[in-house]
This record gives C-alpha cells, structure tokens and sequence, in this order.
C-alpha cells in the first residue's frame, strides 16, 4: 500500500471561498512570522486543468487566473 493511495485532488466550485498563497502573488515579503495566505476570495470560474479566476469580498475581480495548487479552502 503506498502513502497517498487514498489522497484525492481539491477541486472547487463557483462560490466557494478560498485563500491563494501569499508566495504566489509575489507579495512583499513580509519575512518570516509574515501572512502566507491571503483572502478571502470567492471562486468564480473554473477554468480546467486546475485553473480558476477569483474575485475579493469587495467585489472586484482578480486579473490573473489561480492554480488548485496555490489555493486553499477557506471555512467561514
């Protein structure tokens, strides 16, 4: 049996509410006890091949599209 034999992929839906990934968004550094996660942002297209398009509590739209990887579920 191999570690991650039961591991399954994140995927999200249109209205779910994420946080993306400080690191990705190249952010200012805030050094080392700084936020690694920002948002949250509602989920408001799924692009495919792990790709989606995100958009602030404030209503604006983010202008570069997010991968599953850079992402997190956000629990409110």
């Amino acid at each position: 049996m191999y570690y991650n034999s039961r591991v399954r992929g994140v995927a999200f839906q249109p209205g779910n509410l994420v946080y993306h990934s400080n690191d990705a968004s190249h952010a200012a550094a805030g050094g080392k006890l700084g936020p690694k996660w920002e948002g949250p942002y509602e989920v408001t297209d799924a692009l495919g091949n792990g790709a989606y398009k995100l958009r602030s509590m404030e209503g604006t739209i983010l202008p570069r599209t997010w991968n599953v990887a850079n992402l997190k579920r956000c629990y409110l």
